[in-house]
């Protein structure tokens, strides 16, 4: 049965897990509003649950151990703190979900955890990225039909809208296809309407 730990120390270690690598209180408040205070800070190393280590400054940063990483997998299976509130109860409903998925694929905690998290992305820092993977080099045409397949979950109004601002604001280019005889029924649907003209290729040049 896994020791049981105070709210801020489960808290502190879902923060850490969802963080993958070294964290500090800075780096957890930024992402999670959370902050690893000191009684949680004991509990979790007395149990060996984290490191940590002082940086400059007398910044702490911390650190799951391997036997931190078994106690966050038990995490996805435990039931919430008592007289916790919503967010917590859907916390742990997902995490519900995410232990069945992996349980049904075989993954382990490692094959979810892997990078460290960057963060909330905006539409538009999606945009770019998914233009970075697409494009050959920065600068390369990319169609607005292939952007969309990789933002699937994006509804196409919200897509456009960042599109056209961010055109609008000369981050990226929008253009119209120059062979139009040739386009396929995708990239027609794909198109965004600017200035009286269908455009159908994005381009983002060097930062």
């Amino acid at each position: 049965m896994p020791v049981a730990l105070s709210t801020p120390a489960r808290q502190a270690l879902i923060a850490l897990m969802l963080h993958v690598t070294e964290a500090s209180n800075p780096d957890l408040r930024k992402l999670y509003h959370v902050t690893i205070e000191k009684s949680a800070r004991d509990q979790l190393t007395r149990e060996k649950l984290i490191i940590w280590k002082k940086g400059q400054r007398g910044a702490i940063f911390h650190e799951l151990t391997d036997q931190g990483w078994v106690r966050g997998r038990d995490e996805l299976t435990m039931a919430p703190p008592a007289g916790v509130g919503a967010a917590w109860h859907l916390l742990c409903g997902t995490f519900r979900h995410l232990n069945g998925l992996m349980v049904k694929s075989g993954y382990h905690l490692s094959d979810v955890f892997t990078h460290e998290d960057p963060g909330p992305l905006s539409i538009e820092d999606r945009i770019r990225q998914a233009y970075g993977d697409l494009a050959d080099e920065p600068g390369a045409l990319v169609s607005l039909a292939r952007l969309r397949d990789a933002m699937p979950d994006v509804p196409r109004g919200r897509l456009d809208e960042a599109l056209l601002a961010l055109n609008r604001q000369r981050a990226i280019q929008l253009d119209p296809d120059p062979n139009r005889k040739a386009l396929s029924d995708r990239a027609k649907a794909a198109a965004i309407p600017l200035g009286g003209e269908d455009m159908h290729l994005i381009t983002i040049g060097p930062a």
